[in-house]
């Protein structure tokens, strides 16, 4: 099953786009000021483009929210997300090297965070979770690499003292 996503992440992307989207309105407006355009079709294209780009970061967050998702099993780690481009990412426990929880000023003002899972091919970061459930859930990886890193070492002891005990067999029949 899919976790729940926070309703406050909404908010957050919204608040991320508005923020984009007001340095490149800023931005916009200065070239129309300073950069001495003349045609005047040059600069209504410049503020047709920037409306279209203030709907498109309107709308974009609310439909970015609605198709994210995140499941965690005991097993793996499965990251979906996308609209047009779906991109869906499987994470096996036993691929797992290391798990780091990141919160920028954003996601701390809106009490969120982000769990960051690294392997040898790569990182996937699992957003907007309330802050204890990325602790939670760190805090759950971490155990189960941690038991399967043991397991691991234990199996590789075990084979390593299997072939001790063959090579030690092999050398005093060649004896």
């Amino acid at each position: 099953m899919y976790e729940k996503r926070n309703p406050k992440a909404r908010l957050l992307l919204l608040t991320s786009s508005v923020i984009t989207m007001t340095i490149v309105t800023v931005g916009v407006v200065l070239v129309l000021i300073f950069a001495e355009i003349s045609e005047t079709w040059i600069r209504n294209l410049m503020i047709a483009a920037d409306i279209l780009a203030w709907v498109v970061a309107l709308v974009a967050p609310f439909v970015r929210y609605n198709w994210y998702r995140a499941r965690f099993t005991d097993e793996e780690i499965d990251v979906r997300q996308g609209f047009l481009m779906i991109k869906e990412t499987i994470i096996p426990i036993e691929r797992m090297q290391k798990i780091s929880l990141e919160t920028g000023p954003l996601d701390r003002m809106f009490g969120m965070s982000k769990v960051v899972v690294y392997t040898a091919g790569g990182e996937e970061t699992i957003r907007f979770l309330d802050e204890e459930r990325a602790k939670q859930i760190s805090e759950s990886l971490k155990n189960r690499i941690n038991r399967y890193a043991v397991s691991k070492r234990e199996q590789d002891m075990s084979v390593d003292q299997q072939d001790t005990t063959m090579n030690q067999q092999e050398e005093s029949e060649n004896v």
